[in-house]
């Protein structure tokens, strides 16, 4: 027998936690970071990817540093199964898109405005979609958030990774917003590098809706939150109320805490009353499940997961924290509140609701496409609700999305909402130090889930994209470890 000292080593792969990538791999994963990166930057400074230009360079972009980074890299085993789930979903949505803007056979019926190009002497093939043009082209918007999504799960697996990739989604987020902040205050007329043209008197940068700036700048808030690591100093002689000895000094915490100052700040100036309120309630489901998910792990492993009881400390904290977050959010939200209490209820997209609903009824099953809507809304449009403006889309992405994609959509949500939820609950259980960053993710999506009945933010690409980095990393959290990570293809 081979004495200890002898034994072959144990072979590693690219991914594993102990081991650095080869130089080849090394530069091939630079590279697709890279270009995700690039990516980012032409999504940022293009309003959030709202013009054609910037969507195709950025996709393409984006689906480069995907098919590079698979190739090199693999798919983590952890992640494999969420991984599988997100790139299925996203194939049938392309896919069924596909089949509803080609022409269909005559005896399949399409969409009844074909008919009436028909009854005219018209001659057109027709399809599902009453504009195949624009449902094509809404693959663009559908796949980059999926694109970065699965981009992210690929390139960030390792623990150092993860917390290196977070701590940059947050510090760019917050100076994002320091940036918007000042060009708010000093050139109010600026919208990033253009011409500010609607909302004048709300901070909207980087997009041009504030209802997307004020979601964005939600789930920057909230993820700034759950990397805040404590202070590394006691800020009460003889006491560990407030020490943490893995926290930061006191100048790295007030660089962090003065970021998450300046990130809501300018989500209260976006002025948006779903962007702030949906904040708000995140926050506080943020603070109240930090405080209770605090586990203690049997011996051995194998038990459930029991919980420790609360000590004074952590409900000091705990009390702390929400007064804190109250008294801030109220102090800064009152133009927010003051809009609110002037317009009241009283808003377009609830007077129109009734015809999307019409809508909906009239193409349950199949959907019109997406990308269609405004060839669809004005004949259900009523015109009590006033005729002035265009309407791209529906304010409410639930409605929007069934009226796109038919019933699928409601199947497609439901097990997408189901997956991060289960992961999200994974990774409470199985982590500890790093807990409270899959709280945030889940407080995130508590933002967009509230957000997403009363706006569109989903459908902006800069925002959907910004989300999912974060749901991507908070993922690679909830099924990372510090063992051997193996790759398969």
């Amino acid at each position: 027998m081979q004495k200890n000292g002898n034994l072959p080593k144990k072979r590693t792969t690219p991914s594993d936690e102990s081991t650095e990538y080869s130089i080849v791999v090394r530069w091939l994963r630079n590279l697709s970071i890279g270009l995700f990166l690039s990516s980012l930057c032409t999504i940022y400074l293009s309003h959030g990817a709202v013009y054609p230009e910037a969507l195709t360079i950025s996709t393409m972009l984006m689906s480069l540093c995907l098919v590079i980074a698979y190739f090199t890299l693999g798919i983590a085993a952890p992640t494999r199964t969420f991984f599988l789930i997100v790139l299925s979903i996203w194939a049938f949505v392309v896919v069924w898109t596909l089949i509803q803007s080609m022409p269909l056979p005559s005896a399949i019926p399409g969409n009844a405005a074909w008919r009436v190009l028909h009854e005219a002497g018209i001659a057109a093939s027709h399809s599902i979609s009453p504009a195949p043009a624009d449902t094509l082209w809404s693959l663009g918007p559908i796949s980059l958030p999926a694109m970065a999504l699965l981009s992210v799960l690929l390139l960030f697996r390792q623990e150092g990774e993860i917390d290196r990739a977070l701590t940059v989604f947050c510090a760019a987020g917050g100076l994002m917003a320091a940036f918007s902040l000042l060009q708010f205050v000093a050139f109010p007329t600026s919208l990033m590098l253009a011409e500010k043209q609607y909302y004048l008197s709300s901070l909207t940068a980087p997009f041009v809706n504030r209802n997307t700036a004020a979601t964005f700048y939600g789930v920057t808030l909230v993820a700034m939150i759950s990397r805040f690591r404590g202070i590394k100093v006691r800020l009460i002689p003889g006491s560990d109320v407030f020490y943490r000895r893995d926290g930061w000094t006191p100048l790295n915490a007030a660089l962090w805490l003065l970021l998450a100052l300046i990130t809501l700040s300018a989500l209260v100036l976006t002025q948006s009353r779903g962007g702030v309120l949906a904040t708000a309630l995140a926050l506080l489901c943020q603070i109240g499940a930090g405080a209770y998910f605090r586990f203690q792990m049997p011996s051995g492993g194998t038990l459930p997961m029991v919980r420790a009881p609360a000590s004074w400390r952590r409900v000091l904290q705990a009390a702390a924290l929400a007064a804190l977050s109250v008294l801030v959010i109220g102090f800064f939200a009152g133009r927010v509140l003051l809009r609110a209490q002037v317009q009241g209820l009283e808003d377009g997209r609830l007077c129109v609701m009734p015809g999307i609903l019409s809508a909906i009824r009239d193409h349950a099953l199949v959907g019109i496409g997406s990308g269609a809507f405004p060839a669809v809304f004005p004949a259900y449009r009523d015109a009590a609700c006033g005729l002035v403006g265009y309407w791209p889309m529906a304010h409410n992405f639930y409605l929007d999305g069934i009226l796109a994609l038919g019933l699928p959509f409601v199947f497609l949500a439901a097990v997408f909402l189901a997956t991060i939820a289960f992961s999200f609950w994974t990774g409470i259980n199985r982590r500890r130090s790093k807990r409270l960053i899959v709280v945030g993710a889940a407080s995130a999506t508590i933002i967009v889930l509230i957000h997403s009945a009363t706006d569109f933010s989903m459908q902006i690409p800069g925002f959907s994209v910004w989300w999912v980095l974060f749901i991507g990393l908070s993922i690679a959290v909830s099924y990372g470890r510090r063992t051997t990570v193996k790759v398969k293809n």
